[in-house]
């Protein structure tokens, strides 16, 4: 059993913990929001390493600077460097997507399995993070899970039309 880890970090950091192998699709074990930016995320890792059982792997959305915004906030790449500091030192590995990878999760998808995390955002959208990722992997028990293959209508007949002579 793999699990994973996955992050949507910003000043409230969205969290989700799944499990997933090879015959197994993801599945949820538990998610959550991290309020205070770096710091708290400083302190859900500590905590995270003292109370829990490490993750396999993580996923993270990663901070792209795309010039629209004059000053951005940063904190999600100081999130991303907490993130390594604290997990990739120990060797988990650690994969970052942009955010346009969340689309292959929009909401009547999550709805739909019930991983709609209503009043926690951020903890929604690592949710998104998770299954996008296992997506661009190709996991096939997660891609039948959240994009089952579409059943075939029955054969129309075709036409009896004739053309005029």
């Amino acid at each position: 059993m793999t699990r994973l880890l996955a992050f949507d970090p910003g000043e409230t950091t969205g969290w989700s913990l799944w499990y997933y192998d090879p015959v197994t699709p993801l599945q949820l074990l538990e998610h959550g929001q991290i309020g205070g930016g770096l710091r708290g995320v400083g302190v859900f890792a500590k905590r995270w390493l003292d109370e829990r059982e490490w993750p396999d792997e993580i996923v993270t959305e990663l901070f792209i600077d795309d010039k629209r915004t004059e000053r951005p906030n940063v904190t999600p790449l100081r999130v991303e460097g907490a993130l390594d500091a604290r997990f990739g030192v120990e060797g988990i590995p650690i994969a970052g997507q942009r955010n346009t990878a969340k689309a292959n999760a929009p909401d009547d998808l999550l709805k739909a399995h019930q991983l709609w995390f209503v009043g926690q955002p951020h903890a929604t959208d690592s949710a998104r993070h998770a299954i996008a990722f296992l997506k661009a992997r190709q996991h096939r028990p997660t891609v039948r899970r959240f994009w089952p293959p579409r059943t075939r209508s029955a054969a129309v007949p075709v036409s009896t039309f004739a053309p005029a002579a």
